[in-house]
């Protein structure tokens, strides 16, 4: 039976999949290859860097996993680990079934899960991490819920380490919008199993969010303790970079279908802190979005009055032009 589509007159407001279909789920490397390729839902894993600088020394370093957080020490096997969260809430897509076209409005709310060190499958409390929200204070970072956990160690010549801290990312929400200039994605295959490439032609727009820090001090290298919290809302953002997405139709009868749309992610958040000791943070969410949503198609008798009626449209054209013509 061939898929009978609608043409949508306003975005459609999908619901976003956390899960997805998948069980056992397992962690995998945020490269090119894997985006739009991992059918567990909706996830962003985090990667980065920090460059700070105090008096004439300048350190920098990559972020690690918050290893050993939470009451029990040690994270379980398996686990994706805090630079890892998974993502619910509402994504608004524009799709032209006749166009065969894909565009992102904004409009849309992603927002990041709890770290729980388990998968989101499996009911497990929220486990605190490092540091506490605002940044704790000086030599006493306490924790709290967060959605990412940075571990992070500055060293100068990439050998002599400097310092160490920790850092938390909360209330993250995102909007999925079309770049500047950009107005749609074009859908290729055949209608029920479609895909379209995100060109750098998507912007992930940071709704909400923060990071809180806590450095620890080194006199020797004139470090002195760092904490604080910082907004990622004014931050400069860029355009998601190439990737696959996906667009599936699954007729449901009693004229309604299933849509489910998965959208390739891997952006760039630039921070500046200001201070005493200015640091540049470089996050990068690398990941997918799925989402569902189930919408009406016309049923076979309105699709046959929407064929009469452009018929006697054309038979009218028809007849005012030999009018013209004699």
């Amino acid at each position: 039976m061939a898929l009978t589509q609608a043409v949508q007159a306003s975005p459609i407001l999908f619901t976003i999949d956390t899960t997805g279909t998948a069980t056992g789920l397992t962690a995998i490397a945020p490269t090119t290859a894997n985006r739009g390729n991992y059918n567990a839902g909706s996830y962003l894993a985090l990667s980065g860097s920090i460059s700070a600088t105090s008096g004439s020394t300048t350190a920098s370093g990559n972020f690690a996993t918050q290893s050993g957080a939470g009451a029990s020490g040690s994270f379980s096997t398996g686990n994706p680990g805090s630079l890892l969260a998974f993502y619910s809430g509402s994504l608004l897509a524009d799709i032209n079934t006749v166009g065969n076209t894909i565009d992102f409005p904004g409009g849309s709310s992603v927002g990041a899960g709890i770290y729980d060190a388990k998968y989101p499958e499996v009911a497990n409390a929220g486990v605190p991490l490092s540091p506490a929200i605002g940044g704790g204070a000086a030599g006493v970072p306490g924790s709290d819920l967060a959605n990412y956990g940075i571990f992070d160690t500055l060293k100068v010549l990439g050998i002599i380490t400097v310092t160490t801290g920790t850092a938390a990312m909360r209330g993250t929400v995102f909007d999925v919008v079309q770049n500047t200039g950009i107005t749609n994605e074009s859908l290729s295959g055949v209608v029920g199993s479609q895909t379209f490439v995100t060109n750098n032609n998507l912007a992930l727009g940071l709704l909400a969010g923060s990071v809180d820090y806590n450095v620890n001090a080194n006199s020797s290298f004139g470090v002195p303790a760092i904490f604080g919290n910082a907004s990622l809302v004014s931050s400069t953002t860029t355009p998601t970079t190439d990737g696959v997405g996906k667009l599936t139709t699954t007729l449901l009868g009693g004229g309604l279908e299933r849509l489910t749309l998965t959208v390739p992610i891997q952006t760039t958040v630039v921070d500046v802190i200001t201070g005493s000791t200015p640091a540049t943070l470089t996050f990068t969410f690398s990941g997918q979005i799925a989402a569902n949503a189930i919408v009406s198609v016309p049923e076979p008798s309105s699709l046959a009055l929407l064929g009469m009626g452009l018929a006697a449209v054309l038979s009218i054209g028809r007849r005012a032009l030999r009018r013209q013509a004699v």
